[in-house]
């Protein structure tokens, strides 16, 4: 075989090889040499130590005896991620960087033990705030060992390591998400003080059709209808590293058609046309992107400004203090009330199965399920 590798037969029972490749020389001058364990016939074992040549002469073949994981992570993302929506992609690499690497990366890949994985996580739970006010929720740590163990995971693949440390791990528990939503009264409050705002648009949509809020900040005019009585859901606005941009919902599902109130047209119609005369008194100055929701220049919300604006609002009027996307579950509260089945509550909020549905807002149907008990007893009575 090449002088830069070798292949020996270990087993004829197994049909197992030996392959032992040749690696650029150290700054001393002395030999390394990288092996693999394949299986298979001697063919295979000579088209796979092809492969591996190859991989050296493109600077594609790693030597991880001495690779930290954070190089290694920083590969990782470099031939993996190319495919990820670049929200997702940046999530990722966000908790990979202010969480995995300031307490792993110093470690190298061949050395990362399930307790380093269960004293990150413990030590995540308890103080994982980088403002040091607390943990971190278990949904989050739970996020951080997917990626830690998706990445472990590859690096078998690649044949970088024997097994997957992480599958010894413990995560914690995530826990059941109760959904927080408003009363009626705090709802009708909310639309009443959010008038004399540049976001009550926003919120009028969110409590009239139980859209998210990159939905509704991603809502074209194109795809309102205000003759017929509906809006369609195919765009959403997402805020990332290199600024605002328009992508569509991640599942089907969450493309969809909502049919709109009459008052929620007659607000939308209001809107509009003092949107256009803000076309006309901005001049060339207006930014026109042809959204429903915008500033009076027309330019766009970033997502996160707006819901730190919300935030305030809630503040500023003594009203419960809870995020944008919860007037998404305060809509499906009142749907549940005016008796809408279960299943034209999911399609109406995009939920990729009505199991979805059911979970978040399980209590609030065993509420209506106890009224109707007691709306029997009034209409059957023994005496």
């Amino acid at each position: 075989m090449s002088s830069r590798g070798n292949i020996t037969l270990i087993s004829k029972e197994k049909k197992s090889w030996k392959i032992r490749i040749e690696l650029p020389r150290d700054i001393n001058g002395k030999r390394k040499q990288k092996s693999y364990t394949t299986y298979g016939t001697k063919k295979d074992a000579e088209k796979f130590l092809t492969e591996k040549l190859r991989e050296l002469d493109t600077g594609i073949l790693i030597d991880t005896k001495k690779m930290k994981y954070s190089s290694y992570l920083d590969y990782w993302i470099k031939e993996t991620f190319n495919n990820l929506e670049i929200t997702t992609k940046e999530g990722y690499i966000q908790k990979i960087e202010k969480h995995i690497k300031p307490n792993l990366g110093n470690l190298y890949l061949e050395d990362i033990k399930p307790l380093h994985l269960q004293n990150l996580y413990n030590k995540l739970l308890s103080s994982g705030r980088l403002n040091g006010k607390g943990g971190l929720s278990n949904r989050t740590v739970i996020s951080i060992h997917r990626i830690i163990h998706s990445s472990l995971e590859q690096a078998v693949k690649w044949q970088l390591l024997i097994r997957n440390v992480a599958y010894s791990v413990e995560p914690p528990k995530a826990k059941k998400y109760k959904a927080n939503y408003l009363t009626d009264e705090q709802t009708e409050k909310l639309l009443y003080v959010a008038q004399s705002t540049d976001i009550y648009i926003p919120i009028a949509i969110a409590i009239y059709t139980g859209a998210r809020r990159g939905e509704i900040l991603g809502l074209n005019w194109n795809n309102v209808n205000l003759e017929k009585g509906y809006i369609k859901i195919i765009d959403n606005l997402c805020s990332t590293n290199n600024g605002l941009i328009i992508k569509q919902p991640k599942t089907s599902s969450g493309i969809r058609t909502i049919a709109i109130s009459k008052t929620l047209i007659k607000i939308l119609k209001i809107h509009r046309k003092k949107q256009l005369e803000n076309k006309m008194l901005y001049g060339k100055e207006y930014k026109d992107n042809n959204m429903v929701c915008c500033y009076k220049d027309g330019h766009l919300f970033n997502p996160k400004r707006f819901s730190a604006k919300f935030n305030e609002l809630l503040i500023k009027y003594d009203l419960p203090i809870i995020r944008f996307h919860d007037l998404r579950h305060s809509h499906a509260s009142l749907l549940v009330k005016l008796g809408v089945q279960p299943k034209e509550i999911s399609q109406r909020l995009g939920h990729s199965n009505i199991g979805i549905t059911m979970d978040l807002y399980s209590h609030l149907y065993d509420d209506m399920d106890r009224e109707v008990a007691e709306k029997f007893d009034r209409l059957i009575q023994i005496n």
